[in-house]
């Protein structure tokens, strides 16, 4: 039977609260181990509230469990256990705020209906929880230490930090059964034409000082380097989806369904991403732009003193992290909406040294694109990196739309 409109908005709505304040969580300095990268919680919170609230209405194919249910179940109740019960486990530290979220949420409902909409939820909950306990996060990661040779991944100044997350190939996916299942080619040699176009592109345009980078490059790159907080990469594309969601008036089990295929698809674009980093090990344009006078490319001068316009992460060049998830992100959503070209806006607030930033894009991929371009103009990433990730982590979300959480009616 069809919810009336308020009902559908009010599932909504609870839905996109508990992504908020997922958010603010993550965007929470030490709410994480250091062996965790937060597209995790972000894919098992919303998976969870997906196989809640789809216990209830069974449209779709689960992913981890359907729990028993009843019709008067309330589905506000289901979402907001499962969210809190995940939220709660993974952020033992922040339980008061999701206690107190979730009893504004069940105070307001019927007390039958709550109660049964609970023991959905908290069922959803403890099946994703006990599924990804021993999902491989949590591993010692493994030394990775590469030779001083031209062309490999060296620390970079000025922190000179070791590698991180170099167990992240060995993850466990959500979508896909391993990171090795979608693996890029090499990248281009140190002696190639296209690696020295590349190379002088972003020791051009990334450079801390260029003289050619525009204004608006530089807020490109600004705002897409903020890293660990609400408005990193995985908040701004939940936030897209949060938009769709209330512009087109998803049902709560809809908004669920496209935040978990959102959150799924950049969880395992990133282990895909880190898989090529750490198999090819390529240096990042600062080491390699300083150190080109050793590359055997003619076309490539040395720069002992280059430096890049935002920081380095601690790990290879190769491919681009952040083209990977927003690639797939861009792409689950084209899916997901049939379409690319619906028009929409994103907004950072408080980034240094543009405190208030909006920008219009006319489609997914063009956010995307843009992301991709952004390490460019940060004069973190060479061009490549980028292309590899388009490469690899388009086709990954369409594995993951077309093999997860589907229609009970299409699925064989």
């Amino acid at each position: 039977m069809a919810l009336p409109p308020t009902a559908r908005a009010q599932d909504a709505e609870v839905v996109i609260e508990w992504n908020r304040i997922l958010q603010a969580t993550v965007g929470t300095t030490g709410a994480l181990p250091q062996t965790v990268f937060f597209t995790r919680p972000y894919a098992m919170m919303h998976v969870a509230v997906f196989d809640a609230l789809n216990s209830i209405d069974f449209v779709y194919t689960p992913y981890a469990t359907r729990a028993e249910s009843s019709p008067n179940a309330s589905r506000e109740a289901a979402a907001a256990q499962a969210a809190h019960d995940v939220m709660a486990a993974l952020f033992p530290n922040q339980r008061a705020i999701f206690e107190t979220t979730l009893r504004a949420t069940l105070n307001r409902l019927p007390a039958e209906a709550a109660r049964e909409g609970s023991q959905v939820g908290a069922a959803a909950a403890r099946a994703i929880l006990e599924l990804r306990a021993s999902d491989g996060w949590n591993r010692v990661p493994p030394q990775y230490i590469l030779p001083a040779l031209p062309g490999y991944w060296q620390p970079t100044p000025p922190l000179d930090a070791p590698p991180v997350f170099t167990h992240y190939p060995d993850v466990l996916g959500f979508g896909i059964a391993s990171a090795r299942q979608f693996l890029m080619e090499p990248p281009p040699t140190l002696t190639s034409e296209r690696y020295a176009i590349d190379f002088n592109e972003v020791k051009t345009l990334g450079a801390a000082n260029s003289a050619t980078r525009t204004p608006d490059q530089t807020i490109v790159a600004r705002v897409f380097g903020v890293v660990g907080t609400t408005l990193s990469f995985p908040g701004v594309w939940n936030n897209v989806a949060r938009d769709m969601a209330r512009a087109r008036g998803l049902s709560g089990l809809e908004t669920a369904r496209l935040y978990a295929l959102v959150n799924m698809a950049v969880h395992d674009a990133l282990l895909v991403s880190f898989t090529g980093k750490f198999l090819y090990g390529l240096w990042r344009p600062i080491t390699a732009i300083r150190a080109a006078d050793r590359d055997a490319n003619p076309a490539t001068d040395a720069d002992p003193s280059w430096t890049s316009l935002i920081g380095n992460p601690p790990y290879p060049t190769y491919p681009g992290n952040l083209a990977c998830l927003a690639a797939s992100a861009s792409r689950v959503l084209h899916r997901f909406f049939g379409r690319d070209d619906i028009p929409f806006t994103v907004t950072w607030a408080g980034i240094d040294p543009a405190p208030n930033v909006t920008r219009a894009y006319n489609g997914f991929r063009q956010l995307a694109d843009e992301a991709g371009r952004s390490r460019i103009y940060g004069g973190i990433h060479f061009t490549f990196d980028t292309l590899a990730s388009v490469g690899v982590c388009t086709p990954l979300a369409d594995y993951i739309v077309d093999n997860n959480l589907r229609s009970k009616f299409l699925a064989r």
